[in-house]
C-alpha cells in the first residue's frame, strides 16, 4: 500500500521531468527528482541512498510521456535490490539506458507526430463547423477541446506505464509490442486526413461568399498539395503559407472587392 502511494506521488512528480534540462546529461535531474521519495522509502540508510542517487544522476533522455515505463521498471528493480540484493546495479543501469531510445522513438512517432496533429485537426474542424453561427463565440473552445482530448489519452498512458511497468518489469516490453503502435498510428493519420478534408469541404461550401474567395482557397489548397509533393517538405510549405496568410490578414485584404 505504501508503495502505491509513493508511485502515485511519482506520477505527479513526473510532470517535472523536463523542468531541469542540461546539455551534458539531459533529463537526469528530473528523473532523480521523480523517484526521490521512493528511494528515501526503500533506502533508509543515508549512505546507501546517496550511492543510488549518484548512480542515477547519469545521462538519461527519452520521451517525457514514455519515461513512466522506465521509471516503473527502475523503481521495481531498485526495491528488490534494496530488499534482497539479487539484482546488480549494472543490470538496472543497462536496462534504463537501453530502453530510453526505443521508447523515445515510440513517443515521438505517436504523441508528437500523430496524436497531437490529429487532435489539432479535430479542434480546427469544430471552429470551421461553427464559424458561421452568429451565436458562436467559442474561440476559446478549440484550445480547451484540444487540451481535454489530448490529455484524455496522454495522462492515462503515463499513469498506466508507471503502474504496469512496476509490476510487469521487462514483460512490459511484450505488452507494448503487442499494442502494435504502427497500426494505430496509420489509422489515426488516415482519420486525420479525412477530418482535414471534411474541414476544407465544409469551409468551401458554407463559409465563402464570393467567387474570388473560392478561387483563392482552391488555389492555395492545390498549391499545398503540389508543393508538398515537389518539395517533399509539407512542414516548410505550411509555414510559408501561414506567413502569406498573416501578411494578407495584416493588409486587411477584402476578397469581395475583387468581384
Amino acid at each position: 500500500m505504501k508503495n502505491n502511494k509513493i508511485l502515485t506521488l511519482a506520477f505527479l512528480r513526473s510532470f517535472y521531468l523536463q523542468a531541469t534540462w542540461n546539455f551534458e546529461r539531459m533529463q537526469n535531474v528530473g528523473f532523480l527528482y521523480i523517484l526521490l521519495p521512493f528511494f528515501q522509502f526503500i533506502y533508509p540508510d543515508k549512505e546507501k541512498r546517496k550511492a543510488v542517487l549518484l548512480r542515477h544522476l547519469g545521462f538519461f533522455n527519452t520521451h517525457p510521456y514514455a519515461a513512466s515505463v522506465i521509471l516503473g521498471i527502475v523503481a521495481s528493480m531498485e526495491a528488490e535490490r534494496a530488499e534482497q540484493d539479487t539484482i546488480g546495479e549494472g543490470e538496472i543501469m543497462v536496462l534504463k539506458t537501453n530502453m530510453a531510445g526505443p521508447l523515445a522513438a515510440i513517443g515521438d512517432a505517436f504523441f508528437w507526430a500523430t496524436w497531437r496533429p490529429f487532435v489539432v485537426a479535430l479542434s480546427l474542424f469544430i471552429v470551421v463547423f461553427f464559424v458561421e453561427d452568429p451565436g458562436f463565440r467559442g474561440t476559446w473552445f478549440a484550445p480547451l477541446f484540444f487540451l481535454v482530448v489530448f490529455n484524455a489519452l496522454h495522462l492515462p498512458f503515463r499513469y498506466w506505464g508507471l503502474k504496469v511497468s512496476y509490476t510487469a518489469r521487462t514483460r512490459v516490453v511484450k505488452i507494448i509490442a503487442g499494442m502494435e503502435f504502427q497500426k494505430i498510428i496509420d489509422f489515426i493519420r488516415y482519420m486525420g486526413m479525412v477530418i482535414v478534408t471534411l474541414s476544407f469541404v465544409f469551409y468551401l461550401l458554407f463559409s465563402l461568399h464570393s467567387t474570388a474567395e473560392y478561387a483563392v482557397v482552391i488555389i492555395v489548397f492545390l498549391a499545398t498539395i503540389a508543393g508538398g509533393a515537389v518539395l517533399k517538405s509539407p512542414t516548410a510549405l505550411f509555414y510559408i503559407l501561414t506567413a502569406i496568410g498573416v501578411v494578407l490578414a495584416y493588409m486587411k485584404i477584402d476578397f469581395i472587392k475583387f468581384m
